[in-house]
């Protein structure tokens, strides 16, 4: 079957296509380079992969395809609903390092619109066909139109005031995440301020408006999302968000330089707590010594006799057991407590806490108790 577009259609499948290859492929390369480790990955990674299928959607239907190939009605890909909350999830779980069970609440329309999506999108043609008739799910499509953008804009707002709210002052490392989540976050906002005005001009004068308008509705969905896959890159190297160094103290320069090395490594331990950190890399470790990561392995393997993954899970180790201790476990659950301290995974944690206990976790709390 022929199928001929107008030229604004080709266009914004052009546009369009671009964002949608770019943010599937980063979710995926993400998510495996990352595994997926931490719960604030997993809110990337599901953001990027479903902005990109609901791009794909918005594609479909303002390119005309859908209409000249009508199998295409209402296929599961359109999830625009789950956008703003991933997003506020990923905020506050990279802020936090933890989240409460409390907070997937924030799930439950997003769950829903796709529950309506998969239900109707392997349905028969005809059925699919006859829904435009349907009065209740016209209130239903418009409805869902508007949600779109005041859901970008409620919780865009949620994520600057959540960053807000905490004082990063005590650690030097934090102002950088802070910097960086805020900077994310404000042109978010500005994103979803024009895809409010885009809905509502689409939702009022939707039938008098020419291709130009959704040449331009299809770019700034695009622009969105390049933009959360470039933060999805830097998130990947860590080493581009931590800009700041720890103040060096001037006692340590009347040391030999290995002791001096060793004494600035322990206090960024002990005072400075980088640990907590879990971008912390051998990289960004270095950067903060002023030294090269090599010379940074040689420390820790000659003038400590460890290396950096033993090192950085035992002060983590530390401070999950000083958090039981207080008592923290009866707020958050052990793996909430292990992201709070610096793990990116239960694994990771559960090994490592075995290793220099001789227990698991939860054994662990258990003879506290």
């Amino acid at each position: 079957m022929e199928i001929t577009l107008p030229i604004s259609s080709i266009w914004i499948i052009a546009i369009g296509s671009i964002g949608v290859a770019i943010a599937v492929l980063t979710s995926i390369f993400f998510y495996y380079q990352r595994r997926g480790q931490h719960s604030s990955d997993i809110f990337l990674a599901l953001l990027l992969l479903l902005s990109g299928l609901t791009l794909l959607n918005d594609v479909l239907n303002t390119s005309g395809i859908t209409n000249r190939l009508k199998q295409l009605y209402f296929i599961p890909i359109f999830y625009s609903l789950s956008i703003a909350p991933l997003f506020y999830l990923f905020i506050k779980s990279k802020y936090y390092n933890s989240h409460a069970k409390l907070d997937f609440l924030h799930l439950i329309i997003p769950i829903m619109q796709g529950m309506v999506y998969w239900g109707i999108g392997f349905q028969s043609l005809a059925y699919k066909s006859s829904l435009w008739g349907n009065a209740s799910f016209r209130t239903f499509i418009t409805i869902e139109s508007f949600l779109f953008p005041i859901s970008l804009l409620l919780y865009s707002f949620l994520s600057i005031s959540l960053l807000r709210k905490r004082s990063t002052s005590t650690y030097f490392w934090n102002d950088d995440l802070k910097s960086w989540l805020t900077t994310f976050t404000k042109v978010f906002v500005f994103i979803a301020l024009l895809e409010f005005f885009v809905s509502s001009v689409e939702t009022f004068y939707g039938d008098i408006l020419g291709g130009s308008f959704y040449i331009l509705r299809i770019l700034i969905f695009t622009l969105f999302v390049l933009w959360i896959v470039y933060n999805t890159i830097k998130l990947s190297y860590p080493s581009s968000i931590y800009n700041s160094l720890p103040q060096k103290t001037a006692s340590l320069l009347k040391n030999a330089e290995l002791d001096q090395l060793k004494a600035e490594l322990l206090r960024l331990m002990e005072q400075e707590k980088v640990y907590l950190n879990s971008d912390l890399s051998p990289q960004i470790l270095a950067e903060y010594l002023g030294i090269t990561t090599k010379k940074c392995s040689h420390i820790l393997s000659n003038g400590l006799g460890t290396n950096f993954n033993q090192f950085i899970n035992k002060h983590r180790v530390e401070a999950v057991k000083a958090k039981v201790q207080a008592g923290r476990h009866k707020e958050l659950t052990l793996l909430g407590i292990a992201y709070e301290c610096g793990f990116e995974s239960k694994s990771t944690f559960n090994r490592a806490f075995k290793l220099q206990t001789g227990m698991t976790p939860t054994q662990y709390r258990k003879s506290l108790e």
